[in-house]
């Protein structure tokens, strides 16, 4: 196998061939930072390189596995952070002008862990700023989609997507509060999960809303988000939102049966336009589960129609508050100087009305209720689009933030998990998703009933680069 080859192995099989001893880690991780060195430059994805402390961590992570002192199924993996996730020592901007030269004293939790498993961090990747927006794009880098550099891979986890959807890196961590992991693994043509709220320490991670963020993993197949969640999952007593039970078993995770599975379709969110494309992969994944078996059935949970609206209400607000905090605290002696679109992004939710956030507050909570007893009825899993479209162009033409959220958000505001995954491309190439829908704490049901649909599809698209 060559490196050009050895870059797209996933996360799970690239652990196993590394512990068997058929490649090494050195030589896994000097593939990854070598094309990071040729790719980089046209994407833009990592923002900080850490070559030397990458090449010392695979050196330590195949003299232990030769040793037998092997940590798990990513020892020896490389990877990379969103830049929102702090590392001890290594700067971590969030994006922003403001955080340009931070360099953290400590690590974030879901960061000890991967280290204490044996994964090899390879940098830290580009994110919309504070993680508050859509594109990916900043001060920073202007980060572009493998699929074609001439569109945006989705924000505000784009640097993510960006990197893995190019063999930059086996795997990443992103973060989701409206969308921010489902959306860029949409438009770049990979999968990403939005754990079950509280599922993942966000300890140490740049927040943007404190009840509706999401830490998580995204890579290339649903087999790698399983293994990567078998790490990095779990109770955190430095983050007063994480969940206090132990986390379900994702290494047992593996392609579902699907005879009698009852597959929701929420009808109150098929009401906005669809691009062809989006469309057929919708269609084509509705048949694919029908074929495995599934049962296919629609379903009404009445406050999903309302879903972005009560999201705007609540985490724009939100999200300004903790600016706030910050301005008057952490900021101080710095120069505080947003970009024009969190700037906006920013005032429009000081111009929240308190009560309308009381309102949505309450929606959000009957929206829950209505989930759980649609659940509990009617579906074991919901599949939805992930995106109305393919990737929009750099410029922005066309953008319409609330429809880039439709699908995505109602299950940030609720917690639930939601996995993206491929369904297929349009006329260009560009990646369309799906997203797949589960119960609280039914990630791994959501994960085995995704990668049974992504044997099924077949869809998985090297970048023409």
């Amino acid at each position: 196998m060559n490196d050009d080859d050895l870059v797209w192995l996933g996360a799970a099989d690239l652990g196993r061939q590394i512990r068997a001893g058929e490649i090494t880690s050195v030589r896994a991780t000097e593939a990854c930072l070598d094309r990071i060195a040729r790719l980089n430059p046209r994407l833009e994805a990592f923002i900080t390189i850490t070559d030397e402390r990458a090449r010392a961590e695979a050196t330590a992570a195949d003299a232990e596995i030769a040793a037998g002192n092997w940590r798990g199924p990513l020892h020896g993996v490389p990877y990379c952070l969103k830049d929102i996730v702090q590392t001890a020592g290594v700067r971590t901007t969030a994006g922003s002008f403001i955080l340009a030269d931070w360099v953290p004293e400590a690590d974030a939790t879901v960061q000890t862990r991967l280290a204490a498993a044996g994964a090899v961090l390879l940098g830290k990747v580009n994110t919309h700023e504070f993680a508050f927006g859509a594109t990916t794009q900043n001060g920073h880098g202007r980060t572009r989609n493998p699929h074609d550099t001439a569109r945006i891979p989705g924000g505000s986890s784009g640097g993510s997507a960006a990197a893995v959807a190019a063999g930059l890196a086996a795997f990443s961590i992103g973060s989701d509060t409206a969308g921010s992991i489902r959306l860029p693994a949409a438009y770049c043509g990979i999968a990403g999960l939005k754990p079950t709220w509280g599922l993942v320490s966000a300890a140490g991670v740049v927040a943007q809303s404190f009840s509706a963020d999401h830490v998580g993993p995204m890579a290339r197949s649903v087999e790698d988000l399983a293994a990567i969640m078998a790490v990095i999952g779990g109770p955190d007593p430095a983050d007063p939102t994480c969940l206090e039970t132990p986390p379900p078993d994702f290494l047992t995770v593996g392609a579902a049966t699907l005879n009698g599975v009852r597959v929701g379709v929420p009808t109150e969110l098929l009401g906005i336009p669809l691009q062809p494309a989006a469309r057929d992969g919708f269609a084509r994944a509705l048949a694919a589960l029908t074929d495995l078996g599934a049962r296919v059935l629609d379903v009404s949970v009445p406050l999903l129609a309302q879903a972005t609206e009560i999201n705007n209400a609540i985490v724009p607000p939100e999200t300004m508050a903790q600016h706030l905090r910050w301005q008057s605290g952490w900021f101080r002696g710095r120069e505080v100087r947003y970009g024009d679109d969190v700037a906006e992004l920013l005032a429009t939710g000081a111009e929240v009305p308190g009560t309308a956030t009381i309102l949505a507050q309450r929606n959000r909570i009957e929206l829950g209720y209505q989930l759980d007893r649609m659940f509990a009825e009617s579906a074991d899993v919901l599949l939805t689009p992930a995106q109305p479209s393919a990737a929009i162009r750099l410029d922005g033409l066309g953008m319409d933030l609330d429809a880039m959220i439709h699908f995505l958000c109602p299950f940030s505001l609720t917690g639930v998990p939601a996995l993206a995954l491929p369904s297929g491309a349009d006329q260009d190439g560009l990646p369309v998703s799906v997203q797949l829908i589960g119960p609280r704490l039914h990630d791994p049901r959501v994960l085995a009933v995704g990668r049974a649909l992504e044997m099924a599809l077949g869809f998985r698209r090297r970048p023409n680069l």
